[in-house]
């Protein structure tokens, strides 16, 4: 949610937040003394994470730490003025580029010319609150409307094939994440009637073939009426070999439900490991339980594996709003290590004259993917640093509310690597404005990732220094993707819209598609940066 100015009565003040633990089958192995895949080699990125993990981990190295700095613009595209945020993580398959704008139209586009090769807008398609890309399989594409629509799409000439209802707007239908495919199926989620659900659709159909429901109808269980929540945002992770997804949910609905209930408001703001072949709930984690804070788990997954205390293990990264980052168990959801501090956290009471609260409701890794790194053994998470400034006052109604104070609290981003092997955070790096889209890894030893303000940044994966940064000039609200086309390796970024966080700093107005090269025409540079 964007959030400008919120009023919320609160039936406790100052209540305390429980925050609980409860690849392809391509892959090349490499030889290293630990536990550890490599992606397979791929020109392209043909899922939203680019591999069945979910790593985004490109296996180029065409671009690395020591000729980074010649990165420049190769093609744009500029999607006017007035668009919504840019937040479709794009997908390449060969050397086409697959694109969703806000009004969830989807581009073709020639990935090393930039030609748009055809375009398909859905019927009733509006500006939406920004669609989060399509996923492919077997020449379709799948997309999920604002309307809730779920379609599919002819890879090759933007044709629609079939279209199945998802939700709608009757039933109070939110989001238009990227759909996950795995074996036949099409997973979608978002929320419907107040309830946030996961669905699993027949790809060559459309037909439904199960739908499981994060939290009891509104009435029911903990769940008061007018109340819900668990909406799932971001694609599922689809584990191959084991026929499991793995999902995150939302907060509860209003935030302060939990004022009028007792209990973890299951399962909101959680992780769910399901069965991907009929929807059965397999096992939870949930990171912020008996959530007052607005702290969505809405980040996607990844799986790692990792050779930990000389046991070999199948693992799990996921970070959360709450401001940690948790290492599980992939085969049940149990804790690797204690959760990863990634900003500095503090709860306070509201007070009259208003105290800040760390994170906030818009802060640390809202959607934005993390990545991560077999060469390093590492996860890079992006975060939206921004504290809230809270202050009690009476609502309309005479009852005590506090009031978040738009612009009140610290906003700032940072970018944190953390070991799978130690739990440790290995560096970090503060940005001038939140970190917003994601990050990207790359075989060049290189860690993208890109601000509010514009900037897209390269670390060094292994320390953290800053190896070259170029201003985009528009809000960074996705992680880059990486591909190739004739031995020539891109960066791609979609950028511009409103900013993703609120903030002063939101660049101008409107929307675009970069991709960069080696030798592309040059940027202008952004601010330096210091450790921390």
């Amino acid at each position: 949610m964007r959030v400008r100015a919120l009023f919320v009565v609160l039936g406790i003040l100052g209540a305390a937040i429980t925050l609980s633990a409860c690849g392809s089958s391509t892959n090349n192995r490499i030889t290293t003394g630990e536990y550890v895949v490599r992606p397979a080699d791929l020109e392209d990125w043909p899922l939203s994470g680019r591999d069945r993990d979910n790593t985004r981990f490109a296996t180029q190295g065409e671009i690395d730490t020591g000729n980074v700095d010649g990165l420049g613009e190769a093609w744009s595209i500029d999607l006017g003025a007035g668009k919504r945020p840019m937040e479709s993580n794009p997908i390449v398959i060969g050397k086409e580029v697959f694109v969703t704008t806000a009004a969830d139209e989807v581009m073709a586009i020639d990935g090393a010319t930039g030609h748009v090769d055809w375009t398909y807008t859905p019927e009733g398609s509006s500006s939406g609150s920004g669609n989060h890309g399509v996923a492919a399989e077997d020449g379709r594409l799948f997309l999920l409307t604002s309307g809730g629509e779920l379609q599919a799409v002819s890879q090759k000439t933007g044709k629609m094939l079939w279209s199945s209802p998802v939700a709608g707007p009757a039933t109070g239908a939110e989001g238009s994440m990227a759909p996950t495919t795995y074996e036949g199926k099409v997973y979608v989620g978002g929320t419907a009637a107040g309830r946030g659900f996961v669905a699993a659709y027949d790809q060559k159909t459309g037909k439904q073939q199960w739908r499981f429901h994060t939290v009891p109808r509104p009435g029911t269980g903990w769940v008061p009426k007018g109340g819900g929540g668990g909406a799932v945002y971001m694609p599922p992770t689809a584990e191959p070999g084991t026929g499991v997804i793995y999902v995150a949910t939302g907060n509860p609905k209003p935030p302060t439900v939990g004022t009028k209930t007792q209990g973890k408001d299951l399962y909101t703001a959680s992780l769910l490991a399901l069965d991907a072949d009929n929807g059965e709930l397999l096992w939870y984690h949930q990171e912020a339980a008996h959530d007052l804070f607005d702290y969505d788990a809405s980040s996607p997954a990844l799986l790692f594996r990792a050779e930990i205390e000389g046991r070999r293990r199948r693992g799990l990264a996921i970070a959360s709003k709450s401001g940690l980052l948790f290492l599980l168990d992939a085969r049940t959801g149990k804790t690797l290590f204690d959760s990863v501090p990634l900003i500095k956290r503090d709860h306070s009471p509201p007070t009259r004259e208003g105290t800040e609260e760390c994170p906030g409701a818009m802060n640390e890794a809202w959607y934005a993917p993390s990545a991560y790194s077999p060469e390093t053994q590492s996860v890079y998470v992006p975060a939206a640093r921004i504290c809230t400034r809270l202050k009690t006052e009476r609502s309309a109604s005479g009852k005590k509310a506090y009031r978040v104070i738009p612009g009140g609290g610290t906003q700032t981003g940072t970018v944190t690597g953390v070991s799978t092997i130690s739990g440790e955070v290995i560096w970090k790096r503060v940005t001038p404005t939140p970190m917003a889209g994601g990050a990207t890894a790359t075989d060049g030893n290189l860690v993208f990732a890109g601000d509010q303000s514009g900037i897209l940044y390269a670390f060094d994966a292994e320390n953290g220094q800053v190896k070259w940064q170029g201003d985009l000039k528009l809000p960074i609200g996705t992680a880059p993707v990486v591909y190739s086309v004739d031995g020539t390796e891109y960066v791609l970024c979609t950028i511009g819209g409103e900013a993703p966080a609120p903030s002063e700093e939101v660049g101008a107005a409107g929307a675009r598609i970069v991709a960069l090269k080696l030798g592309g025409d040059e940027l202008a540079p952004g601010p330096g940066l210091k450790s921390r």
